[in-house]
């Protein structure tokens, strides 16, 4: 039996990621748990591998589409005893008025049951009020419980139960307290990543404390037994029999680069290529033997200065770019590409200097949001004529005068287009951030790129 269930929020701010985080952490200490994250975010993705020990995969309808979403959600579950879904934002928060790929339109699609996280502060029976708005909102969605964050204690619950299960029938399943230690600090692009958190462990052990003591546990794995879970054929296109032979793969892997979907990195994998993690802060080269290079988005304004320091590795790179070697670069990787970082601070910080452009922090977010790219010319992933969504979030620009762009970048509910998807030889960076689960063609074609460059040499 698949199990499934999604933690979702009345709006951003409600407590849903520290609740997901403890079900998860909680469950994990006696039940193989896979997460999944709904919307682009990397770092939530990035708690949940730690709290349960697995990888989690974004569930995106924009960058994925409904079919290869639930594809991909049935493929990893299967096999495992519960699957914990985080929301996005408000429950029926979205691209659009409308409500795609909002956190009800994802769990209808895959047929998963609702838990609703309410921030009860200063609140009794107006809790009642606002979950029937959520419950009667949407006949179609299967809203089948309530969790209380910040929760005044066993008294405030007692009287939050009452209420909610008197007035809208729903189940309450426990609270969280107010504790301030629980709140995961925010910065600029969400929240801290878990490598640069202090006490981390510590503030986790609390929180699966508190939820084994506060929640029951039991009653969420009975109500994800009721998850109407599709049984989807696994349409993951594979690479034909590479001969034996794998495609070495250098992946830029530490705190500056960090931005990387699971379902594209096992991808890569399950088409013949094997991925090589490298530290552009800490390693001297690029690793041998590689027949491309991929480097994600991450934070390389925040460790500038040890990037500019690393010429060796700095050099590897810009030879190895300039001899042909296949490159995929997105968000912050071609931040690094440029030939200069300036940080918020406006401190300069060469780079590698494979294009020539400066790339600078603002105070501001530059492009937000979900985007979709015109392929005008060729480059190392899509033909002329492409067409590929995906997701940007930066506070750097560009200055400089690039007339090599490969992509025509749309926002068309803002009626806005620019240009990015910059080629070097082998080499496409851009802003724009895709998965290559809803793309495996564009994967095939980057690794018959790689190992047409490995058979020359």
């Amino acid at each position: 039996m698949n199990r499934g269930v999604m933690i979702a929020g009345t709006n951003s701010g409600s407590g849903k990621t520290t609740i997901s985080l403890g079900i998860m952490g909680a469950l994990s200490k006696r039940l193989k748990v896979v997460p999944f994250k709904v919307g682009p975010d990397y770092i939530d993705p990035a708690y949940h591998k730690l709290v349960s020990k697995n990888p989690s995969y974004n569930l995106d309808i924009h960058m994925l589409g409904e079919e290869r979403l639930a594809s991909l959600f049935y493929e990893k579950t299967a096999g495992r005893d519960i699957s914990i879904v985080e929301g996005v934002m408000g429950l029926f928060d979205g691209k659009d008025s409308s409500g795609f790929a909002s956190s009800a339109h994802v769990a209808k699609i895959l047929g998963i049951p609702v838990i609703l996280v309410v921030d009860a502060g200063g609140m009794s029976r107006s809790a009642s009020a606002m979950v029937k708005g959520y419950k009667d909102f949407d006949p179609e969605l299967n809203l089948a419980g309530v969790i209380f964050n910040r929760v005044g204690g066993d008294e405030h619950f007692k009287l939050l139960k009452e209420c909610i299960e008197k007035d809208t029938g729903l189940c309450a399943l426990g609270y969280l307290p107010k504790d301030e230690k629980l709140v995961i600090p925010e910065r600029p692009m969400g929240l801290m990543p878990p490598e640069e958190m202090e006490n981390l462990e510590e503030g986790l052990e609390r929180l699966n404390y508190l939820i084994e003591k506060h929640i029951d546990l039991a009653k969420i794995f009975k109500i994800a037994e009721s998850a109407h879970i599709p049984v989807l054929p696994n349409e993951c296109s594979k690479s034909a029999d590479t001969g034996g032979k794998k495609l070495k793969i250098a992946v830029a892997m530490d705190d500056a680069f960090c931005f990387y979907y699971n379902a594209s990195l096992e991808l890569f994998e399950e088409k013949g290529a094997c991925l090589v993690p490298f530290s552009p802060l800490k390693d001297a080269e690029l690793p041998k033997g590689i027949s491309g290079l991929y480097i994600g988005g991450g934070f390389p304004e925040n460790f500038g200065r040890q990037l500019s320091q690393n010429n060796s590795m700095k050099n590897s790179i810009f030879y190895a770019i300039n001899a042909g070697l296949p490159t995929y670069a997105e968000g912050g990787g071609l931040m690094y590409l440029a030939k200069t970082v300036y940080d918020r601070g406006g401190k300069a910080y060469p780079m590698v200097g494979i294009f020539d452009c400066e790339t600078v922090m603002t105070d501001r977010l530059q492009n937000f949001g979900y985007v979709t790219a015109e392929v005008v010319k060729d480059n190392v992933l899509a033909p002329f004529g492409t067409i590929i969504n995906g997701q940007e979030f930066h506070y750097s620009k560009i200055n400089g005068n690039l007339n090599n762009a490969s992509y025509i970048i749309r926002k068309p509910e803002q009626n806005r287009k620019w240009q990015c998807g910059y080629t070097y030889k082998n080499c496409l960076a851009s802003y724009m951030h895709i998965d290559f689960y809803a793309y495996p063609k564009l994967l095939d074609n980057f690794l018959d790129k790689c190992r047409q460059i490995n058979d020359k040499e």
